[in-house]
């Protein structure tokens, strides 16, 4: 192999090691210096949220009002305010990314006229989506950077941090042990 090809190779080695680490970067630095803010879900077609081994999560703020104009593709910039229930609603939907020192969100338009956050999927554990498919309240906390783009902090599944490790499905009966076979005592009579 030719020095030259050598060069070219580590280049790209550490050209993609360098954008994987600039990525992870963003992503921590606004989970680091965002605005944390809850968000509440809707409800989706319980035969398709888990597809592998995420679900599929969609939120309030992602419907659009019937005055707004959109198209596929289209940015919207959608102005946070917090509720007294503590969950952060849309306080206006802006073509424009907003000037002022509000919360905002940005997101874009989806086939079918949803808007999309990127927060729009959370990785589980296998055999662990039916808790949240189950559950009767699901809220998602989210960072939201000064730009506008979100990181998932957590979620609430009826209330409570989602932690697989600790819950169970609701409806699943505790399995209980196999039966232990009785051990064989040995004969004490001679042979």
């Amino acid at each position: 192999m030719s020095l030259y090809m050598k060069i070219a190779f580590w280049a790209t080695v550490a050209g993609q090691i360098i954008l994987l680490l600039a990525f992870v970067a963003y992503k921590e630095n606004t989970l680091r210096s965002g605005t944390s803010v809850l968000l509440q879900t809707v409800p989706i077609d319980p035969r398709s949220v888990l597809q592998g081994d995420y679900a599929i999560l969609d939120y309030e703020i992602a419907e659009l009002p019937d005055s707004v104009v959109f198209s596929t593709g289209q940015r919207f910039y959608i102005r946070l305010i917090e509720r007294q229930d503590g969950v952060w609603g849309a306080g206006g939907y802006y073509t424009e990314k907003p000037d002022s020192d509000d919360v905002f969100i940005r997101g874009t338009v989806k086939p079918g006229g949803r808007l999309e956050f990127g927060i729009d999927t959370f990785f589980v554990p296998e055999g662990t989506g039916q808790i949240i498919e189950r559950a009767s309240d699901v809220k998602v906390r989210v960072a939201v950077s000064s730009g506008g783009s979100a990181v998932i902090e957590e979620l609430l599944v009826d209330g409570e941090p989602f932690d697989p490790r600790d819950s169970k499905a609701p409806d699943e009966p505790a399995k209980e042990p196999p039966p232990v076979a009785p051990a064989a005592t040995p004969s004490l009579a001679p042979k």
